[in-house]
């Protein structure tokens, strides 16, 4: 698949989102980089990616409700994902904890046997956490997501990043 088209995918998404989001909606532009593992058989954990946005939809006291668009990219499997994410901002701690269920699919390389697995349904839970470093820009301290459906040899794919988090 080619990868103009998960990075073209946010800018879609939101341009879809309703004109009627509340005057403290908020977005952030984040990119990471870390290591993935695919649950292909025989496939190491490799460098990957991961870049996305997410819009603030709604706040009580320390919960924030947004919504989230990512693309997972990696040499053995490519994703596109969306879904809700909860974050916790306590004004007091400096670390702003989140979780996510995203769904979206799955695009795997070219198998060790040679086989080119299809798109196939991904759901994914994802957890980490950010602090602020500047008043615009936070550190990704770490993204672990995980999938909640068993790829063809029973495994579960996992990402771990690092990165940086730019809110306008």
């Amino acid at each position: 698949m080619n990868r103009r088209v998960f990075f073209t995918l946010p800018l879609l998404l939101l341009s879809l989102l309703p004109h009627t989001l509340h005057a403290q909606a908020r977005l952030a532009i984040y990119g990471a980089v870390g290591g993935e593992q695919s649950g292909l058989r025989n496939q190491p954990w490799t460098l990957a990616e991961n870049a996305g946005f997410y819009v603030g939809l709604n706040q009580r006291g320390p919960l924030r409700l947004s919504i989230d668009a990512r693309a997972d990219l990696s040499s053995n499997a490519n994703s596109g994902l969306l879904g809700p994410r909860l974050a916790l901002r306590f004004p007091a701690l400096p670390v702003k904890p989140y979780a996510e269920i995203l769904i979206g699919f799955v695009d795997f390389s070219r198998t060790a046997a040679g086989l080119k697995a299809p798109n196939q349904f991904s759901p994914r839970a994802v957890f980490g956490a950010d602090t602020s470093i500047l008043p615009h820009l936070d550190w990704r301290i770490a993204d672990f997501s995980y999938a909640l459906n068993n790829s063809s040899n029973g495994d579960q794919a996992k990402t771990l990043s690092t990165g940086l988090v730019f809110r306008l």
